[in-house]
Order: structure tokens, then sequence, then C-alpha cells
């Protein structure tokens, strides 16, 4: 015997012997526990496109997290150059003399264009003048006499990336913080304080 015809042999039987089988058994029960084994089914299947859907989701994050991170990463060392242009314009010599007046505009110019490319990536400093120490977006380095929680002074300007709506700390603002040695004068007499003594 072929195992073609085997085969055809061990089909014919299994064939044979499911109506028997179903013979006892009442439709009724067939047709619940084909619809629980439906319900299982549509479980599964459900349970399997929601894992689907949060891979897509999780892959897509993945790939916007490493855009983000190595945008970054290029933005930071734009903002080193950034520093390195600000150094420059601070220490400029006060003296206009015409052998470097070139010189000066091309090296301002090259400044300009650094920041409105700083501009279009949505990056911007943060502005610490007559702003309280926000750990958020300062770093603190050392303290020097002046008031409590006041930025006494700016060692590296900081700055945020993002539309308003959403900013984030690209780099933090690295300041020196009043040690609260000097306190700032407050009015200690005001108008209901005399009534109230009166």
């Amino acid at each position: 015997m072929s195992a073609e015809s085997q085969a055809a042999d061990e089909i014919d039987e299994v064939v044979d012997a499911e109506p028997e089988a179903a013979a006892g058994q009442d439709p009724a029960d067939d047709l619940e526990s084909l619809r629980q084994e439906s319900a299982r089914n549509l479980a599964g299947w459900q349970r399997a496109q929601a894992d689907y859907e949060n891979l897509k989701r999780r892959s897509a994050q993945d790939v916007r997290d490493r855009v983000q991170q190595s945008q970054r990463g290029i933005l930071l060392d734009l903002l080193d150059l950034a520093d390195d242009f600000e150094r420059a314009e601070r220490e400029a010599p006060a003296d206009d003399s015409q052998a470097d007046d070139a010189w000066r505009r091309g090296v301002e110019l090259i400044s300009q264009k650094l920041h409105a490319l700083l501009i279009k990536q949505q990056v911007s400093r943060i502005e610490t003048l007559d702003q309280p120490f926000d750990p958020d977006v300062h770093e603190a380095v050392g303290q020097l006499p002046g008031g409590h929680n006041e930025i006494v002074a700016v060692l590296r300007t900081g700055y945020t990336i993002g539309p308003s709506s959403n900013l984030r700390v690209l780099r933090a603002t690295q300041v020196m913080v009043g040690d609260g040695s000097i306190e700032s004068v407050q009015q200690t007499d005001s108008p209901q304080d005399s009534e109230a003594t009166d």
C-alpha cells in the first residue's frame, strides 16, 4: 500500500468518524462551544492587534527620540561655537581702527548667521536678567555675596528648544547665586502695621 492511499484511507476514517461522534452531541452544545471558540479567537485577535499598534507607536517614538538625541548633540556643539562668538564680541578692542573693521564685520555676520540658524531650529536663550534662581533652567556653580536666591552673575548662557507650548531645556544657564549676605531693602513700616500698633 502506497503512502498516498494510506493517507486517503486515514482521511476517510476521520470523515466517517465525525458524523458518528456528532450524532451523540446536542446541536445547542455544539453551537455554544463554537461561540466560545469564536469569542476566544476574537479576543486573541484583538490582543494581537493592540500589541501591534503598541509596537508601531513605540517604534515611532524610538525613531523620534533618536532623531532628537542626534539633533541635540549637533545643537550643543553649535552652542559651544555661539559661546566662542560671545566671548570674542566681549573681548573685542574698544577702539575701531580701520585695519580690523572688515574682520570685525565678518565675525559679527557669522555670529548673526549662527543665531539665525539656532532660531530656525527653535533654540532660544534663557533670559536670566532680573530673574530669581530656578533649578529647572539654571545651574548654580557657586555663590557670591548677594541676595538669597538671586542670580549674581551669568557664566554661560543657557538655551531652550521647541515651540513655546513644549519648551525643553537644551542647556541650563550656568550662574553664580547670591549667598544671602546682602538682603534687599524691604519696607518694614507699612500703613497697616502702624494702624495695628495704634
